[in-house]
C-alpha cells in the first residue's frame, strides 16, 4: 500500500455450507461496518451498505476485493 491509498478492511464473521460472511470497513473506520455474503460458487450478496459508503464505492470492492475464505486483510486501491 502506498500513502493516498484508498482502503477497506475485512474480517470473516462467519461460514456455513460454503457461505462466507464478511464485515468490511470503510477507510478502517470500525463505527461503519457494511456486511456482505460471497459464496464459494461466485455469487454474491448485500447483507447492509456501510453508512460512510456513498454511492456503494466500498461495496463494490468489498464484494470483487476480498478472497473468499480469506479470515482478514485488506482491499486498497488508487
Amino acid at each position: 500500500m502506498k500513502e493516498g491509498d484508498t482502503v477497506l478492511t475485512f474480517e470473516l464473521e462467519s461460514v456455513e455450507s460454503g457461505r462466507y460472511i464478511y464485515v468490511y470497513y470503510p477507510e478502517d473506520n470500525h463505527d461503519a461496518p457494511g456486511k456482505v455474503v460471497l459464496y464459494e460458487d461466485d455469487r454474491r450478496e448485500i447483507l447492509f451498505d456501510s453508512k460512510d459508503d456513498f454511492n456503494g464505492y466500498y461495496r463494490g470492492h468489498a464484494l470483487w476485493g476480498i478472497p473468499v475464505g480469506k479470515e482478514w486483510g485488506t482491499v486498497a486501491w488508487c
